[in-house]
Parts: structure tokens; sequence; C-alpha cells
């Protein structure tokens, strides 16, 4: 019989260690945090992430918001915290003064402008949009400089969102909205998952 996989989300204490490795003073650190925050914030899947523009950060009644379309072109609208904005806004204002210095950087107008580029090794702009080796470059780097075991993954940071979530009480239903699940039944995986935490908590107990 084939094993079943392990679940794959973060701890908390895991989720600050993966935080604290970029260097948030440099542009590329800037950049890598406020990916890694928004990531783990909105489950959005590394498409997602990749294909942000500028715009699609924006407020809906006085509520900072990511605006995503996901797969099969279905809209969705997530909620972002001020941490995540704040990051986001940090990493977009050292952009900024990197493209007004370099030629290299992209300078079409903002409507067109993605969210996250590509860096060279030096923290230069590159023309490219931010690309999906690039995303799964950076969880391999953060996974091994904060000596984390475990494989993380776009998928992690996904299923990381959507257990804290339901561990939070959420229903399923508002979680299907936010992870741009087209099934219920995709969902109840992750439900699944917090069940087994509980499983795993009581079993933990020894009175004796």
């Amino acid at each position: 019989m084939k094993k079943k996989r392990e679940s794959e989300f973060l701890t908390g204490e895991e989720i600050k260690a993966i935080l604290r490795v970029p260097d948030r003073r440099s542009l590329r650190g800037k950049r890598d945090y406020a990916l890694l925050l928004l990531m783990l914030s909105t489950g959005l899947r590394k498409a997602e992430v990749c294909g942000l523009k500028q715009q699609d950060v924006t407020t809906y009644r006085n509520q900072p918001v990511v605006d995503v379309t996901g797969k099969g072109g279905r809209h969705r609208r997530v909620a972002l915290n001020g941490d995540v904005v704040e990051a986001v806004n940090d990493y977009q204002r050292s952009l900024n003064r990197m493209q007004d210095l370099s030629t290299k950087c992209p300078n079409n107008n903002a409507q067109e402008k993605h969210l996250f580029y590509t860096l060279g090794e030096r923290g230069n702009c590159e023309m490219e949009p931010l690309t999906h080796k690039a995303v799964d470059c950076l969880l391999r780097r953060v996974k091994k400089a904060a000596l984390i075991n475990k494989r993380i993954t776009p998928h992690s940071t996904r299923h990381t969102f959507a257990t804290a979530l339901l561990d939070k009480g959420v229903d399923l239903k508002t979680v299907q909205e936010l992870m741009g699940h087209s099934h219920i039944r995709t969902t109840e995986r992750y439900l699944h998952t917090t069940d087994e935490k509980k499983m795993d908590a009581v079993s933990r107990l020894q009175f004796i």
C-alpha cells in the first residue's frame, strides 16, 4: 500500500525562521521578504504571484486587498494585513529608486508593471518579471538558511495559509473561496490536516 504523503505546512516557528532569512537592507532582501510574507498570508499559487501587477494591490471598502486571476480565469479578492502592505510598499519604494537610477529596469507605466521582478546577482533589475524558477529557488534558499528539514514549496505556503484559517475556525466555504478552489472537495484535504493535528495532540497526552 502506498504510504500517505506527509502533509506539507509550516509551523509558526518555521515561518518566523524563514522570514528572518532575507536581508531587508537590500533590494533583493526586501523583495524576498515581501514575496514570502505575501504568499504565506494569501495562499496565492506560484503562477498567480508571478503574474501579479502593481495595480492588483489595491483597496476595497478601505481594506487593502490583492485581486487575483487564478485557474480558469476565476477572479478572487484576498485581504492583506498591515505587515504585508508595509513589506510590499518598502520593496516597491526601493525598486522605484533603482528604476530611476538604472537603464536596465522596466520603465513602462504603472498599469503594466509587474509587482515582482527577477534580480541579478548584484540586485540590479532585469526586464523579466518574476519567474517560477525564481520562486522555487527562493524557497529552497530560505529552507536551507533556516535549517528546516521538511520540503518547502509554493504548495507548502498555500497549505500553511489554509491550515491556519481552518485552525482559527474559518468555515470551509470561505477557505475554498480564498484558496480559489473550484470544488470544495479540494479544500477538505486541508481540513483533514487539522484533524490529524488534533488527533496527534490528544495522543501525546500522558497522565501516568
